[in-house]
């Protein structure tokens, strides 16, 4: 939570060239150059949406392996809550591939809104000794990208296309089977990469862009973990999103399915059988109650017409091909509805945790 807090202090910062034109990016710019304006708008808006969404992952990770921790180590009574120490964590441990840009905005956001702390976050990157502030903060930043490789359950690839060579070199063949490769690498199809990777457990996120909707605003200035403290924006990110019409940039469905289906494995490589998994999909990425019933819910045969044991699901045909639940995401409103209220409320966490620091901080003045 404090990378945003440190940010943004007691407010939001602006744009402070708002009202000094001559000091804006736009006032260097030829009459040609004006014409490719809208571009800083897109590259930005997918920069939001892959952080956003990357980030989503891990928090849904997170919370299933805590859930199943505590119900391993249930909590001795209710009225006793606040007696009892914190409880245990079983976090994922996460690495990032790459720092440039969209690797340090991804490390920040990861931080603040995924429930990852500092010492369960990995970086390799070529030049560690530019991520002080991470360092500092207690996170792992180093070049090896083997030992980074063959140490976390989720791995993100942001490097450059023109590194991919170097990086696959280094983990072809090594990857766990438990660990999730997302990749941020644009022009990489998921064949290739899982070609040169030697890992079929892989997400991308495939973005679209409407020429007609390049009217739409969208603040190019913001930080990207400021920028996700809009519920706006942040539905927008979202991929089942039902307002694609007020979106710059809109992402394929099928990344969706590709969740669901890693979230499954992650169940399965943990020990779980296939009524828990899918109870777990409904508490975690429906953000349902256990408390009530509801009348639409995901099922088993969503995922797979067979009746026995789940099988560990190949992300690249999930990706490649339609899917059992390629219908139940396309189709049903209400399971679209709960996806995206969830998607949001992981976003939401740092108001709340944000609220309690701002309380506290009042509590210790008038003290």
């Amino acid at each position: 939570m404090a990378s945003v807090a440190a940010m943004s202090g007691a407010g939001t910062v602006g744009d402070i060239t708002k009202d000094l034109p001559s000091l804006q990016f736009e006032n260097a710019l030829t009459e040609e150059e004006v014409s490719y304006i809208d571009l800083r708008a897109r590259s930005h808006a997918i920069t939001v949406s892959a952080c956003a969404q990357a980030t989503y992952l891990a928090a849904i990770l997170n919370e299933a392996r805590q859930k199943v921790l505590e119900l391993k180590s249930p909590q001795q009574s209710k009225t006793s809550k606040f007696l009892q120490d914190a409880p245990p964590r079983d976090p994922i441990n996460v690495g990032i591939i790459g720092c440039g840009r969209m690797g340090l905005h991804l490390a920040n956001c990861l931080l603040t809104y995924a429930d990852v702390q500092p010492q369960e976050l990995h970086i390799s990157t070529r030049r560690p000794e530019l991520l002080t502030s991470l360092q500092q903060k207690g996170v792992s930043c180093y070049y090896d990208n083997i030992k980074l490789a063959t140490s976390v359950h989720l791995l993100f690839l942001c490097v450059l296309p023109s590194q991919l060579p170097t990086v696959a070199t280094d983990i072809c063949g090594r990857i766990p089977a438990h660990c999730i490769v997302y990749s941020l690498l644009s022009s990489v199809p998921i064949p290739r990469l899982r070609q040169v990777i030697k890992c079929p457990n892989i997400i991308k996120p495939e973005f679209e862009f409407r020429p007609e909707n390049s009217h739409l605003p969208w603040d190019c200035t913001q930080d990207v973990c400021i920028a996700l403290e809009n519920q706006q924006q942040v539905e927008i990110t979202c991929p089942l999103n039902l307002i694609k019409d007020e979106s710059l940039i809109n992402t394929k469905e099928k990344w969706a399915e590709m969740v669901l289906y890693s979230f499954v494995n992650a169940g399965l490589r943990i020990g779980l059988d296939r009524e828990q998994i899918v109870t777990l999909v409904n508490l975690v990425i429906l953000g349902q109650s256990e408390a009530r019933e509801y009348e639409v819910k995901i099922t088993s045969f969503d995922f797979t017409k067979r009746s026995d044991m789940f099988p560990i699901f190949d992300l690249t045909a999930v990706a490649a091909n339609e899917t059992p639940l390629t219908k139940t995401i396309t189709q049903n409103e209400e399971i679209r509805k709960q996806f995206i209220k969830k998607y949001k409320s992981v976003f939401d966490k740092f108001f709340y945790w944000k609220g309690i620091k701002q309380i506290k901080q009042k509590e210790k003045k008038s003290d």
